[in-house]
């Protein structure tokens, strides 16, 4: 009878104290009212798709860790906890490639709460798009590799793909174009999308092709091709966007501007003719935007016949708006390149703006 009597004060003031709302943490841990708890986590990144991933979940207050399944529960990833004790709580959910995530929360007794939980990349994102660099907008299927490894089963006109930061060298090769290599900045937490422009083989009165890529402002860069003993700078042998066709005072074209894009990420193109006897230089000023050439991590790919490539990049720190990349000399039989590869400011090549 005692015993009875017992149970039920006890159950009296465990009734009172949840009505009253305090005094819960001073009681005894087998009369702390329960609450259920649903754990909702998201790549605040990227949005990406949760349920295939190993998740660990931790009691802070306890120090007890166990593993939980993920479930998707219409657009929402779903980590069932259940029964913890009501009260002031915290829990750290961790999967691989994620930095931790923490969620902090008070759970009145007997009720059932969901929260948040914001999950940061470790990684970065890469959505790189193929294009034929001969137009502005012709998407062709490649095959993406990074060193051996390939990134798609099968070409592909759009691949997306999660790195670690930092650089990544990535090929591409795709049929009747040559194989090209290009350097992509990855950072954590970030989505990078960018071209990837293969040149085809030179044919017909082609005798060579530059492709300017760049990653960063200033984000219009362009590129200029122009006869070095013209009488004047700019003229009718300057082949640059405002004179995108290269004309001889005999009526030849010696050079055209086949692309001009004007922001990072993009490429231009220009592809020089046999017209194009004698000497040429190529050079590459940043036109638009915030920084110089050095801040824009550009590169240039030159193709010559039987998919030959040079690839040139600025000379360190090129701390300057103009970068002097090459002279062509043509004897019309051979193509002849030499490095010029010196950054100098704006005002020692007149371009018009």
């Amino acid at each position: 009878m005692s015993a009875t009597r017992s149970e039920r004060s006890a159950l009296f003031l465990l009734s009172a104290m949840i009505v009253a709302g305090v005094g819960t943490l001073a009681i005894p841990w087998f009369l702390t009212p329960p609450a259920y708890l649903d754990l909702a986590l998201r790549d605040v990144a990227f949005d990406s798709d949760l349920s295939a991933q190993s998740v660990s979940i931790s009691d802070d207050n306890t120090g007890r860790t166990r593993s939980a399944a993920i479930r998707k529960i219409g657009n929402a990833f779903i980590v069932r906890i259940g029964r913890i004790n009501s009260g002031s709580s915290r829990y750290t959910a961790r999967i691989a490639g994620y930095q931790p995530g923490t969620a902090r929360f008070q759970a009145a007794a007997l009720q059932s709460v969901q929260v948040p939980v914001a999950l940061t990349p470790t990684f970065g994102r890469l959505e790189v798009s193929t294009f034929n660099a001969m137009r502005a907008a012709d998407p062709v299927a490649a095959t993406v590799k990074e060193e051996s490894r390939s990134l798609t089963q099968e070409p592909q006109r759009v691949i997306t793909v999660d790195l670690p930061p930092g650089i990544h060298k990535l090929s591409a090769q795709a049929a009747g174009f040559c194989d090209s290599q290009r350097e992509f900045d990855i950072r954590a937490g970030k989505l990078t999308r960018a071209s990837f422009p293969l040149s085809p083989d030179l044919t017909n009165d082609e005798i060579a092709r530059f492709v300017l890529g760049w990653r960063n402002e200033p984000r219009d860069l362009d590129s200029h091709f122009w006869k070095s003993d013209a009488a004047r700078f700019p003229s009718a042998t300057t082949v640059y966007f405002q004179n995108k066709t290269g004309v001889l005072p005999n009526g030849n074209t010696f050079a055209h501007l086949d692309v001009d894009e004007l922001y990072p990420g993009a490429y231009e193109t220009l592809t020089v003719r046999n017209a194009a006897i004698g000497d040429y230089h190529y050079f590459i000023h940043a036109y638009q935007g915030i920084g110089t050439i050095g801040d824009a991590a550009a590169t240039v790919q030159l193709y010559t016949r039987g998919c030959h490539v040079q690839t040139f990049t600025p000379p360190p720190p090129c701390a300057f708006r103009i970068w002097q990349v090459a002279n062509l000399h043509y004897d019309g039989n051979h193509v002849e390149i030499t490095e010029r590869q010196t950054c100098e400011p704006e005002g020692t090549v007149q371009v018009r703006k």
